[in-house]
């Protein structure tokens, strides 16, 4: 019974780190760069008040996510290493950076 609760244990503390959040507050994204781990889902939330917001991985040829209005949220699991640069489409000046590590 220990063990199995001590395996619970572990695996939510696993879970936990397995999510990083970006928001977006003035115009920036904060942090402009993260690295995180394969597998990891990043979560962007729009802090602004009056202006709405995207998420575009233009370099890979993705689609543009949705427009976030103050308070929304849009989630992506990155799965393989590399670096991921993104841009907000309404406002290009915009720009981050997703590391993934293995």
């Amino acid at each position: 019974m220990r063990a199995a609760l001590a395996a619970l244990i572990l695996l939510a503390g696993i879970s936990a780190a397995a999510a990083a959040e970006v928001r977006i507050k003035d115009y920036k994204f904060v942090p402009e760069k993260i690295t995180v781990k394969a597998g990891t889902t990043v979560k962007w939330t729009n802090d602004e008040k009056r202006a709405s917001h995207s998420i575009w991985f233009k370099d890979e040829g993705a689609a543009e996510s949705e427009r976030l209005l103050s308070g929304d949220t849009w989630e992506r699991k990155f799965d393989r290493p590399g670096t991921y640069r993104y841009t907000c489409g309404p406002h290009p000046e915009m720009s981050g950076l997703i590391e993934v590590v293995p």
